[in-house]
């Protein structure tokens, strides 16, 4: 089977710089000339990451009318959902939604990948269903676009703080704030009526369950996989809400450094275990964590100050001084990373530090409310896709560089489409291989003009499971994996 491409690309393809330099861009993205935007992940990263928290896809809507609907899809021949118009004055975090900012000529659409496809498409329609050619600008920084962010964190989650917890987890649930809350795991800790307890609150949202370890001890760990990769696994045995679990498979994206140390024993691990960031317990000011090429996860994070006053030192108990030092993050566009301990805050709940505070930061609409592992799995992805909105642009022009993005959909039954890219006139083969290493199909096999391309491959007549598309031009080869499900 051939098909050539048309010299003319009917459909302009966007793949992402790379930002984290150990990873290539995590999506690809194509305006369809449907009017239409198809975005694909890599597999193997969906599969590690679950990634079912909404990215926000930002359009801009110069020249567009106004009322204006988005709409999404996970399937090419499946309707679309529209998605729910919230305004910016509304409070809203972790759902789908979509926004039009008039005044900034910008669409803020935010959406969420799916367990059952590795495809998703947006769609934006006028008054009358008819759809407006997306100018695709890329991911925002912040979900929703919003100007900073607030997590929190929260330690020491066992038998004999579970007491304690249900009642401090919703005062912060009451004012909208989401904690990461870390377990320590291990049996002669955490009994069975505290997994109750944890599986309860989890169940009630705004809850993220973290890793404590199983012991809580002090570095060098006598039994670092266990205290590690055995915290993890614990934790996977509830049944973690949707945001953190895909098809029962659960995901465990902090480790929250008992007594705030840390080795290269437990840094090692982090990465085996697909942790995304460890927390560690000296307050900073600081920005996003890098992301650590040797290790496979980002660098440890401080929070930004601890809310009480323990009786190990630090910690804050002045309204002045937290409000200020949150002011202070938010005019920088930063993350306030609030964390505290239930032993210290638990007889200060009525003192005027801590409701002035927590009233004082909560309900903000132009403010990113997250747990501290979606954070960064969503800075992750935005990262290998753009360095805020002006790195990814759709243009028309010459592309500088030779790629070949992911196919859409993907799973597929019977047809997917493959996009690619060329700089320059070059002599290109486009073919697809089973698994044992026969070519099943050649796609393209011509001299193609430069341009943004497609080209459609159909699986009519083959077996289900995994086939690899393998791109040749020039100097450039490059492989990725099809899945067809029939």
């Amino acid at each position: 089977m051939m098909n050539r491409p048309a010299a003319t690309a009917a459909a302009i393809v966007v793949v992402a710089h790379l930002a984290l330099a150990q990873q290539q861009a995590v999506l690809s993205v194509t305006a369809t000339g449907s009017g239409e935007l198809a975005v694909a992940i890599q597999p193997t990263f969906h599969l590690q990451y679950g990634c079912a928290y909404p990215l926000t896809y930002q359009f801009d809507l110069t020249g567009a009318p106004a009322g204006l609907n988005a709409w999404r899809k996970y399937h090419a021949a499946e309707a679309y959902t529209l998605l729910r118009e919230q305004s910016g004055s509304a409070v809203f975090n972790a759902v789908e939604a979509a926004r039009f900012d008039g005044a900034s000529r910008r669409a803020y659409v935010s959406a969420a990948f799916s367990g059952e496809s590795d495809s998703l498409f947006l769609k934006l329609t006028d008054s009358l269903g008819v759809p407006v050619p997306p100018r695709y600008l890329g991911i925002s920084t912040y979900y929703d676009n919003r100007r900073a962010a607030v997590t929190v964190t929260a330690d020491d989650w066992a038998d004999w703080t579970e007491g304690w917890y249900p009642s401090l987890l919703g005062i912060f649930r009451r004012h909208g704030l989401y904690v990461s809350a870390g377990v320590i795991s291990g049996a002669g800790n955490t009994g069975t009526q505290t997994w109750q307890g944890i599986q309860k609150q989890a169940d009630l949202g705004f809850v993220e369950v973290v890793a404590h370890s199983r012991t809580h001890p002090y570095v060098p760990y006598a039994q670092p996989d266990s205290e590690v990769l055995g915290c993890a696994a614990d934790i996977k045995k509830l049944s973690l809400p949707p945001l953190f679990s895909v098809h029962g498979v659960g995901y465990v994206y902090v480790w929250l450094a008992p007594y705030g140390e840390y080795d290269a024993s437990t840094d090692s691990l982090l990465g085996v275990g697909h942790y995304l960031v460890p927390r560690l317990y000296t307050y900073a000011q600081a920005p996003m964590s890098p992301w650590i090429e040797t290790t496979g996860h980002f660098g440890p994070v401080n929070p930004t100050l601890e809310l009480g006053a323990p009786s190990w030192g630090g910690g804050d108990t002045s309204i002045a001084s937290l409000n200020g030092t949150f002011d202070s993050i938010v005019a920088q566009g930063g993350v306030y990373h609030l964390m505290w301990h239930p032993q210290v805050i638990i007889t200060d709940t009525a003192r005027p530090y801590f409701t002035n505070h927590l009233g004082y930061i909560s309900n903000r609409p132009d403010i990113w409310y997250v747990n501290l592992g979606h954070l960064y799995l969503y800075h992750m992805i935005q990262e290998m896709n753009g360095a805020g909105v002006s790195g990814v642009r759709v243009s028309a022009g010459t592309p500088q560089a030779y790629s070949l993005g992911q196919n859409y959909p993907n799973p597929f039954n019977p047809s997917t489409t493959i996009p690619f890219v060329l700089p320059e006139m070059t002599r290109t083969t486009i073919a697809v291989y089973n698994v044992l290493g026969q070519r099943v199909a050649t796609l393209v096999d011509a001299d193609v003009p430069p341009g943004s391309h497609e080209v459609r491959f159909d699986g009519t007549g083959l077996a289900s499971g995994v086939y690899f598309c393998r791109m040749e031009a020039a100097h450039f080869v490059r492989t990725m994996k099809l899945m067809l499900i029939r």
